[in-house]
């Protein structure tokens, strides 16, 4: 199972610097110069059992004033956590580059908006879609300020994605956060003007209801979107709805299940939540809360029967956020809204009174969607899926922009022109660490090397292509070659992996055309026999011929006969259906 970790981090202008008009707006973005969080995350990230994942870190500055000094901080903090997994920086550079390539390959201008690294609905999207790129069938989505307390935690989140459970189809898997005090309620203090804005009330009954109460897997009204496991079905049919703001987590759960996708919370999955102290103002906070309940109640009102989609109703979320999308909602604003301008007033805090009422002009007016919301949303799928299947057609050349950026990469310079020089006595030495070629006599060696080239490639270069017909003998000297092949959705297939003194091609005698496409998973040096050469060799030197084909014949039967076991166990351990009560 290929699975992608990912964790955007946000960015300001230093401290002292004013906001400027158009920058992006984040609860906490690290200034510049400001203590950042993401060093403690991936510290954190050491102490995990399973560490076969990719690790993608999208750089979201506010302004893209800043994005160069954004990406230095990133790298250095990166680099001194000293990872051993694979390591990924995703830039706004990468992002353009990536976006100038879809459009060169006919992706239309509409769908292109879409690929945005600005807000947190469009920032998440940017998550999904760089798992994407890198092929994964899981991605965990986890935030710059928690904290991995739990070693498991990998192997806990892919778990039960993609199993059964009361015969649902389990896609979408929700962690949960704790506070610093080790609890899972917000932490905050309960205040008069909250009396008929009751959300953290709310929570509390959802969160007592379904983290607290056995099973341990089941559906979910709400998610966080620091602890979102989403299976690649899901990924590649939903995405995040860039209209919305702010609680975009919980928007894309409303979308998945519109889609027919439920989210199950497991209430063993929980990861450590520290975020620094909010800085906005409790008005403007609420302002916020008001566009995303009024547009997310009217995505749901808006709704009309559409095949192969799903109705939902504010029901199926409650206690909360359900509370929040039925017809007191507007009532509910209202009275908060007066209780906390009565609030500011008391306290003589003008401002923050006139901006209070404020709120309720915003709520019957700005805040009211001017399209539908259901019908935009489709749209945007749509255009979603189109950037998937074409990201997947083009995965190979949009792969190459982000490795620029693999931080954990070694990228060697191969001196392409030294390797045709090296001598026959090297290319003998080579062959000898085979342990096929240890029976061939010196002359047989000699005769071998003489039309062996040295080959060498870095991570994810392509060694050779599905259907070329320049088709080689490659005996792996060091490094790995990965075997795939792509179905037709151009997703990639791995068939096998060969490593250092292993041989690839053994059968290409009996072929015109490579079946299958070779890529490099590391710096990989190989010794190459072009075909006709090989053959040319037989026909002139038959008792050598002979001893080479019967080398071949031995290697191919190794294969075949350990692909067999591994079907034969393969069908004895096939993917159970998971049952709980």
């Amino acid at each position: 199972m290929n699975i992608s970790v990912v964790i955007p981090t946000y960015w300001s202008r230093k401290k002292g610097m004013p906001w400027v008009e158009g920058d992006i707006v984040y609860d906490h973005p690290t200034p510049l110069d400001g203590e950042e969080t993401l060093g403690r995350t991936l510290e954190s990230m050491k102490m995990l059992k399973n560490k076969q994942f990719k690790l993608i870190i999208p750089v979201c500055p506010t302004t893209e004033e800043i994005e160069d000094e954004a990406e230095k901080r990133v790298r250095e903090i990166v680099e001194k956590a000293n990872l051993t997994f694979p390591t990924y920086i995703f830039t706004l550079k990468n992002l353009r580059e990536i976006k100038k390539h879809l459009k060169e390959s006919d992706l239309s201008d509409r769908a292109n908006l879409i690929l945005c690294q600005k807000g947190y609905s469009n920032v998440r999207n940017i998550c999904l879609y760089t798992s994407h790129i890198l092929g994964s069938d899981v991605t965990i989505l986890i935030d710059d300020d928690e904290v991995f307390e739990n070693p498991d935690f990998v192997d806990m989140s892919v778990e039960f994605i993609g199993k059964r459970i009361y015969g649902k189809g389990i896609y979408g898997v929700a962690g949960y956060y704790l506070n610093k005090y080790d609890e899972y309620y917000d932490d905050v203090t309960i205040v008069p003007w909250m009396t008929y804005w009751n959300r953290f009330g709310y929570k509390t009954k959802a969160f007592d209801k379904i983290i607290a109460c056995d099973p341990r897997v089941k559906i979910t009204p709400f998610v966080f979107g620091g602890a979102m496991i989403i299976h690649k079905n899901l990924l590649q049919m939903v995405l995040f709805d860039s209209e919305v703001t702010r609680g975009e987590d919980i928007d894309y759960l409303i979308n998945a299940k519109m889609f027919g996708y439920d989210f199950f919370l497991d209430n063993k999955l929980s990861i450590k939540h520290l975020p620094p102290k909010k800085n906005h103002p409790i008005w403007k906070r609420f302002r916020e809360d008001i566009y995303r309940f009024t547009y997310e109640q009217a995505k749901i009102k808006g709704q009309h029967e559409v095949s192969n989609m799903t109705k939902i109703t504010p029901e199926d979320f409650d206690p909360y956020p359900g509370e929040f999308f039925k017809d007191d909602l507007e009532d509910k604003i209202y009275k908060t809204n007066v209780l906390l301008a009565l609030d500011y007033l008391s306290n003589g805090n003008m401002e923050g009174c006139q901006e209070s009422l404020r709120n309720i002009y915003i709520s019957k007016h700005d805040a009211i969607p001017k399209k539908d919301p259901f019908t935009e949303y489709r749209k945007k799928q749509r255009d979603w899926v189109e950037i998937i299947n074409l990201t997947l057609k083009e995965r190979m050349p949009i792969r190459k922009i982000m490795e620029t950026n693999n931080i954990t990469r070694v990228h060697y310079k191969i001196d392409t022109e030294g390797y045709k020089d090296i001598s026959s006595d090297t290319i003998v030495d080579n062959l000898k660490s085979f342990e096929d070629f240890k029976k061939l006599t010196e002359e047989d060696l000699g005769k071998l090397a003489s039309i062996i080239e040295m080959k060498a490639y870095n991570d994810t270069d392509i060694i050779f292509s599905e259907g070329r017909n320049n088709l080689e003998l490659l005996l792996v000297i060091i490094g790995c070659v990965k075997i795939v092949k792509f179905n037709d959705k151009s997703e990639e297939i791995k068939l096998a992996t060969i490593c250092s003194n292993g041989i690839i091609g053994e059968t290409f005698m009996a072929k015109e055309k490579y079946n299958s496409t070779g890529i490099a998973c590391e710096f990989t040096e190989v010794m190459a026999i072009k075909k006709d050469n090989l053959m040319n060799l037989i026909k002139k030197d038959p008792e050598l011929g002979n001893k080479l084909l019967f080398i071949f014949l031995d290697r191919l039967y190794f294969k075949l006969d350990r692909a067999n076991a591994v079907y034969k166990e393969k069908i004895m351990d096939e993917e159970s259906i998971v049952e709980m009560s």
